[in-house]
């Protein structure tokens, strides 16, 4: 969780239903409450978990999380820039609207200083990641 949080989840998240999540975030109003992995806020994690079709009573496991961020990397257009219809530098640009840890091609988070946040890597080391990925 993120750990701006003044009031943890009672159990880690990957042993509590994504149910007992939502009761966590609705009782802990005004902190913030990005979970999991990916970090999911909770408009976005309501959002993917509709997506993905799954029930709230489903475990917040890592496997949960894992199809749940795959929505994401979707979204930011992953597959658009595996057939190369979309460049390497826009879709690192989405993700980093996506996560606020990443740069853009600034080498800033897109959130830069909101709620404290900021890259934590360079676009350099960002990129040279990404060309990994898609073997450029």
């Amino acid at each position: 969780m993120q750990h701006g949080a003044k009031i943890a989840p009672p159990r880690l998240p990957t042993q509590m239903t994504v149910a007992e999540i939502y009761v966590w975030i609705d009782a802990t109003p005004n902190q913030p409450h990005a979970i999991g992995r990916y970090q999911f806020i909770p408009s976005t994690l309501r959002r993917v978990m509709r997506t993905v079709g799954a029930s709230p009573d489903q475990r917040f496991s890592p496997e949960l999380q894992d199809r749940l961020a795959d929505v994401l990397l979707a979204e930011a257009g992953y597959h658009e820039a595996k057939r190369g219809e979309v460049s390497r530098r826009a879709f690192m640009n989405n993700l980093a609207k996506i996560w606020a840890g990443l740069p853009n091609d600034t080498g800033r988070s897109h959130y830069d200083s909101y709620a404290g946040n900021k890259a934590s890597m360079t676009w350099a080391r960002f990129d040279a990641q990404m060309a990994q990925v898609f073997g450029q």
